[in-house]
């Protein structure tokens, strides 16, 4: 599929249009070369006289005549993607050939750096994703679509919200700091990837991949070793997700609409999270009462707890309290919908073709107010004006309004945390059952909404809006010259682009916050262009010898800017903020610009169809480095061998193919912030109190520069072998990976003696290890008349370990990060915190487990001494233990896809997994105490804490106040999904 749609118009000026001659010639062939699957003719079909060097090349329509040479009758035929055919001419003038597709299996084509090759001859690490599998997922952005089809990528959506970015690693993680997001690229265009361009006040940021249409997408492909990676450089070491959008169809032209609808909803409803209602929850808190009251009933007053909210509505009687029973999952989340309309058209012409589409999405969220709509358009056009010259231009634009709610935790603006209270992320536990949603004697309507726990209050859109508008383009033109008279060899120029323009405005009705009303108006524009300009060559000699290769340079711009707007005890609406009496703060242009400037080179060699090489390079100059470290060269080494090629193979009929391959590279990672080499300043204009200046106007150290700063580089080794049989309807790979990480990147914290505004500094701090293995498995189940049934199944293992810190960052030699820890030997985020021990069955309270303190100061090593220990503060400080094993890493991921079709009737079924790693439950930890009466309970709670008559409770004693901290992290809360 994918050559049909893409290299039919192309090849002709890939392949060489100039083949020499020999005298001697008896007779004139003339013909034609048709693709077999839908008749049409194949440009670009080169046609050899078996034996020789003479040959031709099929023109726009199909066609071609060449001369035979005496004493020769045999005809070879091919075309990229196509199978080769052989055809006797020896009586004949007048010839059509229809060539087969060789998309099948091991034999598809896939796309690669610069280029595209067979599957059967990638030596390279690569996983393909075709268009019809990311179709297969109803979700706004493709990005989340690749989440179980992928060997070797995982993919993390910890966000139920239309359009949320997603975390990608492929291979496991290979910075510390300096992100695990791979290189994207779209149509040859490195787009920008990350999230968060526009401003967030407790909201989750939009993924700027939720502006590609995936229906324009005709394949993915995930390239994961160093062969395949390192002539991307510094930009690869993540691994490479490279996008082909959709070409126009030589031929009759067709129009497609399609129109979809769809539902979502929680897969865990409020039932199974398991909170208390009001009476389980005053049962609860009353007992804790009692218990920490000697045993006197001391009934709840429900004022005790109004009390601290900002503008407190108290008269709440603990009958009226008790008479209230809310459910605030229902009031905040409904059923999620989308609805997506799409029109594509492709029409072929002349001297080309283009394919052109539109596209509507608007998405409801399972969170009300939380809406997100997508308009976007493309425009594909490939088009050959002479012989030998090709124009190929890429264009699209998207538009996306995205109304947000808040999903975090955090203070009110202008206070910590920058955003709003209120929100989806609190409803776990601070909106207790019995608080009220509704107040009538106030206009608004609500019950204490400057509280933060009325969280209908929170979503209501006349009193808070969060809303932004994306725009994004992206395109490019590649001009195509293929040189007459040096047969295979092309030359190839690229310009693309990536604009992103982002306005994001948020406004808060001083309803809803206790410091009056705020508002911002923030705008972020990115721009990137892309200038590649190579040449390849592609030659087959004889009929056992064939190399293709590129080489090239490579040039490009990024920059990104900065506006931000700010105003509270605002006199109107929220679009009234350029009022000057409003006004609090404006920034302007902060941001700045990256250089990076490349040259690259490819080279590949076959012989006999069996025997694979290749060898790939890269030199990077990098504007975010000082000058000396500023340069630098990646190389990658790989080899192949497709036994059943060989002869010992030819009589094992159930094996079809079987390839074995290896590689060996390095890649480098750069993604760090601008201007973290030089030390940076800022200017304060002073501060007033009426007449008096308090604090005089000067300069602020706002960065600490490291000149010695460089990129990361990751060495890979690659191993494995690539299979089909029982004709190819079982086929599969399986590799070994091992990756080192050397110069780790990280933003390490500066204590605020530093005096440095964010209290960071950037700098190389060690190395680390990654290795796994991989298998994936595509099989046909069945295939018997109208009813076809195939099966996908991938999964992919990862061991993470930290070699070396440097001294300067572990002074101590007991590692760095705070609960989730780097540590020489252990896997990176290994958990550091007290190990629970249990309730003591004597005293009812919780245990913890003692370390050899003394042994932890000398050597950085955590000891158990055996001993139980009360959970007081100063013990859970000091008796912190490494939970070898324990880590955030998965260790294993995957997934199964089965597809069903019955003629015109399909179903799908996809499931992805992970599993060996450990997470923090930090509600489960912090909603099974009764915190003075401040959160929500778990039913869980009912008749399972300490009592005097069950002393083998897993929840200690309930109490009211006490000694012992409620608010602490403990090994407790950690558990394997």
């Amino acid at each position: 599929m994918i050559i049909r749609l893409i290299y039919r118009t192309c090849c002709l000026l890939l392949l060489s249009a100039f083949f020499s001659h020999v005298s001697g010639q008896t007779k004139n062939i003339t013909g034609k070369v048709n693709d077999a699957t839908d008749k049409l003719p194949l440009p670009g079909a080169t046609v050899l006289v078996k034996g020789t060097f003479t040959g031709t090349v099929t023109d726009l329509d199909g066609k071609f005549s060449i001369a035979l040479p005496e004493g020769k009758d045999t005809l070879v035929f091919s075309f990229v993607g196509m199978k080769t055919k052989e055809l006797n001419v020896r009586n004949l003038t007048v010839v059509e050939v229809l060539l087969e597709s060789e998309t099948i299996g091991l034999d598809e084509m896939v796309v690669v750096a610069y280029g595209t090759q067979k599957k059967r001859d990638v030596i390279g690490s690569v996983a393909s994703v075709k268009s019809e599998e990311l179709t297969r997922m109803a979700t706004p952005s493709f990005d989340q679509a690749l989440q179980g089809l992928a060997t070797g990528v995982q993919v993390t959506n910890s966000s139920g919200v239309p359009g949320a970015p997603v975390e990608i690693k492929i291979r496991g993680i290979s910075s510390i700091s300096s992100g695990t997001d791979p290189l994207w690229i779209v149509d040859g265009m490195p787009i920008y990837s990350g999230g968060g361009l526009e401003r967030t006040q407790g909201s989750t940021s939009q993924s700027p991949m939720s502006l590609i249409n995936p229906n324009d997408i005709e394949s993915i492909e995930v390239l994961k070793d160093a062969a395949a990676t390192a002539i991307y450089g510094s930009r690869a070491s993540n691994g490479i997700i490279i996008v082909t959008t959709k070409s126009g169809k030589k031929g009759k032209g067709t129009t497609t609409i399609d129109v979809k609808f769809g539902l979502s909803d929680l897969v865990r409803s409020a039932e199974d999270v398991g909170f208390t209602n009001t009476q389980q929850w005053f049962g609860l808190v009353e007992t804790a009462r009692k218990n920490s009251n000697g045993g006197v009933e001391n009934p709840f007053r429900p004022n005790d707890i109004i009390a601290f909210f900002p503008d407190p509505r108290m008269e709440l009687t603990r009958e009226e309290a008790m008479a209230v029973n809310i459910n605030w999952f229902d009031q905040i989340l409904r059923t999620g919908s989308f609805q997506e309309y799409n029109l594509s058209s492709t029409r072929g012409f002349e001297k080309g073709s283009f394919y052109f589409s539109t596209n509507y999405r608007k998405d409801e969220s399972v969170l009300k107010s939380n809406d997100l709509e997508r308009f976007s358009g493309r425009l594909n056009i490939d088009f050959s004006p002479v012989n030998n010259f090709k124009v190929t231009s890429r264009f699209n634009f998207s538009y996306t309004n995205n109304d947000r709610v808040k999903t975090a935790v955090g203070g009110a603006v202008g206070q910590s945390g920058g955003s709003t209270q209120g929100g989806f992320g609190r409803a776990n536990r601070q909106a207790l059952p019995w608080f009220p949603i509704y107040d009538n004697s106030y206009s608004h309507g609500y019950w204490n909404p400057m509280s933060g726990n009325n969280l209908v209050a929170g979503i209501d859109k006349n009193l808070t809006i969060d809303e932004v508008k994306n725009y994004r383009s992206i395109g490019g033109i590649v001009l195509e010259y293929a040189i007459p008279k040096i047969t295979g060899l092309s030359l190839k120029t690229e310009f693309s682009y990536d604009f992103i323009q982002t306005n994001s405005v948020f406004w808060v009705n001083d309803v809803l916050r206790e410091q009056g009303s705020y508002a911002s108006d923030n705008a972020t524009t990115f721009l990137s262009y892309n200038y590649n300009l190579y040449a390849n060559y592609t030659r087959q000699f004889g009929e056992k010898h064939f190399i293709s290769g590129v080489a090239g340079a490579e040039s490009q711009r990024t920059s990104q800017y900065s506006r931000r707007a700010e105003g509270q005890n605002l006199k109107g609406t929220y679009k009234q903020l350029g009022s000057p009496d409003d006004m609090l703060s404006m920034y302007a242009g902060l941001g700045g610009e990256n250089y990076l400037k490349a040259y690259f080179g490819r080279a590949d060699y076959k012989y006999n169809e069996r025997y694979l090489f290749g060898f790939s390079f890269r030199r990077d100059g990098i504007s975010k480095f000082e000058p000396e470290y500023r340069w630098g060269t990646f190389v990658a080494l790989s080899a192949g061998w497709i036994l059943t090629e060989e002869n010992f193979m030819k009589g094992v009929e159930w094996m079809n193919f079987l390839k074995i391959r290896g590689s060996y590279g390095q890649t480098g990672n750069q993604n760090i912030p601008s201007n973290k080499t030089v030390t940076t300043y800022s200017v304060s204009p002073g501060s007033r109190y009426g007449t008096q200046d308090l604090i005089s106007a000067g300069t602020l150290v706002t960065n600490i520069g490291v000149p010695s700063l460089t990129w990361e580089t990751t060495s890979s080794y690659d191993a494995g072998f690539d299979f089909g049989f029982l004709k190819n309807r079982i086929s599969g790979s399986a590799a070994y990976y091992l990756q080192n990480v050397t110069d780790m990147l990280l933003a390490s914290s500066l204590p605020p003696s530093a005096g440095v505004s964010g209290g960071q500094i950037w700098s190389n701090i060690g190395d680390m290890k990654n290795k796994g293995i991989e298998l994936n498995l595509k099989g046909i189940v069945a295939d018997k008349g109208k009813f076809n049934w195939t099966a996908d199944f991938n999964i992919s293992t990862n061991k993470n370990k930290v070699i070396r810190l440097t001294p300067e960052i572990d002074v101590s030699g007991k590692g760095i990060g705070g609960t989730e820890r780097a540590v020489t030997g252990e896997s990176l985020y290994t958990w550091f915190m007290p190990e629970y021990a249990g309730v003591d069955p004597e005293k009812g309270v919780n245990l913890i487990y003692e370390i050899d303190i003394d042994h932890y100061n000398e050597t950085g090593e955590t000891i158990k001494t055996g001993r139980k220990i009360p959970a007081t503060n100063s013990n859970l400080n000091n008796h912190r233990v490494l939970l070898i094993g324990k880590t955030s890493i998965p260790k294993y991921y995957g997934g199964l896809n089965n597809s069903f079709k019955y003629g015109n009737f399909d179903l799908n079924i996809m499931f992805s997994f992970s599993g060996g790693n450990y997470f923090y439950d930090y509600e489960e930890q912090r909603t099974t105490d009764v915190q003075y009466g401040q959160v929500a309970l778990r039913t869980d709670m009912i008749d399972n804490t300490w009592t005097p008559e069950h002393t083998d409770a897993k929840y200690p004693e309930l109490r009211w106040q006490g000694a012992y901290p409620w608010d602490w992290d403990s090994e407790k809360a950690t558990s394997d999904p």
